[in-house]
């Protein structure tokens, strides 16, 4: 009953009763392999390599994996959320050709804010759900250390007074809509929920823990491209901190408001990198050999209030479980991005979810958030996870700033 309900997705369905053709039926979709850099600490090991360069290198990482021809790829998306390049605006394209496609290979680039890298994959997903596809490098980049100080009135000229420079990176982690920066959206959030300034102390201390124990039991390196520098090479996350203490996490001040919850040390770490995986159709991966690592069924955007945006989650994962016919109980798993560790408690504590089924490998809060890579790290973590855990169902979800959540479902194969 349970594999009726999942195996012919609603999207295929639908669109064929609109009367448009449909070349891969319901045939299952999978997520078959992924790599992705290591996060860059801010200003370190990675600043100078550009959201293209990081996103090519986590592609040729999963074309190698795979030993698939560059040519079989239909379709190359790309989550990026601040152009930090000029050449960033045709980042999908230049992956695709530095990748080794063929000219004729069309890519394009996204922008859900920190859902990027979801959205990615859904959109993946629903090309290939209504035949335009049967496989696509779904991937996500961002170097948040190359975000500029932009200058206005330089190209025109100024009559009177001084150009106007503003920090991109500050200003873009403000919502102009709702006149609040993203910080304050968790507080908003963690005093809704109760959430104290200890729980966020000890959420982001163990999601610390959990990372370097992810490395120390070989967890990670699996699904990391080690980047070679003109220096060496970096070859695992740079923000996590391998010994922290409670101590340490209280000596640090609120960065938002006078005894807030959101520190340095609760919030995501501001991090480069970039994460890529290949979505294919059931038939692609039975005609190319492929062993994939986890079915992805369905995904699901939604839109909250945007002065607690880090709600978003909530709905799209109940929403998502509606989509589906599933209960929260049959969920083994779930990655939910830790924008910050007062924003993931609130949407632990409405989900009544337990902390030993979230981010068991660690979160944002200790690995970093490389906004547009996240969706696609915290996805490919989760299939890895499935296969690693012998679990049967996950989903990966995502807050997102403006106030919207979104959220993938996987299924163990």
């Amino acid at each position: 009953m349970f594999a009726s309900k999942i195996s012919a997705p609603a999207a295929v369905a639908r669109i064929a009763s609109r009367g448009y053709a449909t070349q891969s039926g319901s045939g299952r979709v999978f997520l078959v392999s992924g790599k992705r850099t290591p996060f860059g600490k801010f200003g370190e090991s990675l600043r100078d390599q550009s959201p293209v360069d990081l996103a090519t290198h986590a592609t040729k990482a999963v074309l190698a994996d795979t030993k698939l021809d560059p040519a079989r790829i239909d379709h190359v998306i790309v989550g990026n959320v601040i152009n930090t390049t000029t050449d960033t605006m045709y980042c999908a394209r230049h992956v695709a050709l530095r990748s080794g496609m063929p000219l004729e290979t069309p890519a394009y680039n996204l922008n859900r804010l920190c859902g990027s890298g979801i959205q990615a994959i859904g959109d993946a997903l629903t090309q290939i759900e209504i035949g335009r596809a049967q496989a696509v490098i779904a991937a996500g980049t961002e170097n948040m250390s190359n975000v500029p100080h932009l200058t206005y009135g330089a190209r025109f000229g100024t009559k009177y007074g001084n150009l106007t420079s503003v920090d991109m990176l500050l200003d873009a982690l403000t919502d102009k809509f709702a006149n609040l920066p993203m910080g304050i959206t968790a507080e908003k959030l963690g005093a809704k929920y109760n959430v104290t300034r200890l729980e966020c102390d000890e959420f982001s201390m163990q999601s610390h823990e959990k990372a370097a124990k992810a490395y120390a039991d070989n967890n990670l390196q699996g699904e990391i491209a080690p980047v070679t520098l003109k220096k060496g090479e970096i070859s695992r996350d740079e923000h996590i901190r391998e010994k922290t203490s409670l101590a340490d996490m209280a000596k640090l001040k609120p960065s938002f408001q006078k005894d807030g919850l959101v520190t340095p040390g609760s919030a995501s770490g501001i991090v480069d990198g970039a994460a890529s995986v290949l979505i294919a159709s059931e038939e692609f991966c039975q005609r190319h050999g492929l062993t994939p690592l986890a079915q992805v069924v369905d995904y699901v955007p939604v839109g909250v209030d945007p002065s607690i945006m880090g709600i978003g989650p909530v709905p799209a994962i109940r929403k998502l479980l509606e989509r589906t016919g599933l209960k929260f109980s049959d969920i083994d798993l779930f990655e939910i991005n830790e924008a910050f560790a007062a924003q993931t408690i609130a949407c632990a504590k409405e989900l009544s979810l337990p902390m030993d089924r979230l981010n068991i490998w660690g979160g944002a809060t200790a690995i970093g958030h490389p906004l547009g890579a996240t969706g696609v790290r915290i996805t490919l973590t989760l299939a890895r996870q499935l296969q690693k855990k012998n679990a049967k169902l996950g989903i990966a979800s995502a807050c997102i700033g403006g106030g919207q959540g979104i959220a993938v479902l996987l299924k163990a194969v």
